[in-house]
């Protein structure tokens, strides 16, 4: 007789059918747990191939006194996006070149009436710098509807959600800080108010933090709204680094400079001078470009890796020692063949931001993306009065 708690000396291996329990009859088996998944992108595109594009949008850019530069825009994107893969699939771009345009010859006019209306009067200067900051908030908005709106991925479009009220909470400040000087130097040479202007300068961290925060907790993919918690003081977090090690570089020069000058009096060496003087310029401006380009890569790191849809969620890895040798590569060979690497510049640019982002979907790539669905036009909230539909970039 055996009893029914004995346990075997030699139980099967796991994989040994005979050791599965068996199934009730009728009943379905259970189903297979999603897998957590790592997605990569990939770049299928070359410099070559963009090359090929690149001259002729140049050139027709050229013939049309600029007006083809919107077409241009357009196959330069679609090409870009349509060579970007993900999961077996690929990105479009299918925005109407007509709305670029429109966009551009506004930037245009908006950039001439800035230029020129302190040249009639100081109140058609006024007026215009007034309606100006008014509107950048809401055509900012506008351009970042219909780029996104225009970017689809497996049959559904990316949109943004951003707010009006959004809209001019962030920007408003920016634009007073890049156009108040300018303005209040039109209007009187000397003043105190282009002092106190300047100072807005030292709330930029705080600003392009706002505005990344502002970009990346908007995005939707379909109906699904991305999910962002960075504030605007943990994006700008990467500005104290470059701050202290911009601070330390000026004092390094300055003392440089005092020693070079004094070295001059002692010696009456002006090859030795100026070589000190060289030099420190030349590493000081080293150092400041290294702290922007820190600032590019920390911020995009930080603003990427916290963007996620539901089920899915977003890696940015990029090395400021690897971007920084790809910039200095790019910069040089550009300079050397005057202007005609700049599109193999751009590929691999492309191809760095790509290889160091990837996708990771707890429960897998296609029941996190399976749960998307296209938003209507009442609930995306623009058709066709509210969403004017053009793209100011360049």
């Amino acid at each position: 007789m055996i009893e029914h708690d004995c346990v075997p000396d030699t139980a099967p291996p796991p994989d040994d059918p005979a050791a599965a329990p068996a199934l009730a009859p009728g009943a379905d088996p259970a189903p297979a747990q999603p897998q957590e998944e790592s997605l990569a992108f990939s770049f299928s595109g070359s410099g070559a191939e963009y090359f090929r594009i690149w001259i002729v949008n140049l050139l027709l850019t050229v013939a049309t006194l600029g007006i083809y530069s919107a077409w241009a825009k357009t196959r330069r994107l679609q090409y870009f996006y349509r060579n970007t893969h993900l999961a077996g699939a690929s990105f479009d771009f299918r925005g109407d070149p007509k709305a670029i345009l429109r966009g551009r010859i506004l930037a245009v006019l908006l950039v001439a009436a800035y230029q020129y209306a302190f040249g009639f009067s100081a109140r058609a200067g006024v007026i215009t710098v007034a309606l100006l900051v008014a509107a950048m908030p809401f055509l900012i908005r506008t351009a970042l509807r219909f780029r996104l709106a225009n970017t689809w991925y497996r049959g559904l479009p990316f949109g943004f959600a951003g707010s009006i009220t959004g809209a001019y909470r962030v920007y408003l400040l920016p634009m007073l800080m890049f156009i108040l000087p300018g303005a209040l130097a039109a209007l009187a040479e000397k003043t105190p108010m282009l002092g106190l202007a300047a100072l807005l300068y030292l709330c930029w961290p705080l600003m392009h933090g706002a505005m990344k925060r502002y970009q990346h907790a908007n995005l939707r993919y379909g109906d699904q709204r991305a999910s962002f918690e960075l504030t605007s003081a943990d994006l700008a977090a990467p500005y104290l680094a470059a701050v202290l090690a911009g601070f330390v570089a000026i004092v390094a020069y300055g003392i440089a400079m005092y020693v070079g000058f004094s070295q001059r009096k002692a010696d009456s060496s002006d090859i030795a001078s100026g070589v000190v003087v060289i030099a420190g310029t030349m590493l000081l401006y080293l150092v400041f470009l290294v702290c922007g380009l820190f600032i590019t890569v920390r911020m995009n790191n930080m603003a990427w890796s916290d963007t996620g849809f539901p089920g899915v969620r977003i890696a940015s890895a990029m090395r400021l020692r690897t971007w920084l040798r790809l910039q200095a590569v790019n910069v040089v060979l550009t300079i050397l063949t005057l202007g005609l690497f700049r599109p193999f510049a751009a590929v691999r640019s492309w191809r760095y931001r790509l290889d160091h982002a990837r996708v990771e979907a707890a429960e897998g790539f296609e029941s996190a993306t399976g749960v998307a669905h296209q938003r209507s036009v009442t609930a995306a909230g623009d058709g066709s009065a509210e969403f004017l539909g053009f793209d100011l970039s360049w």
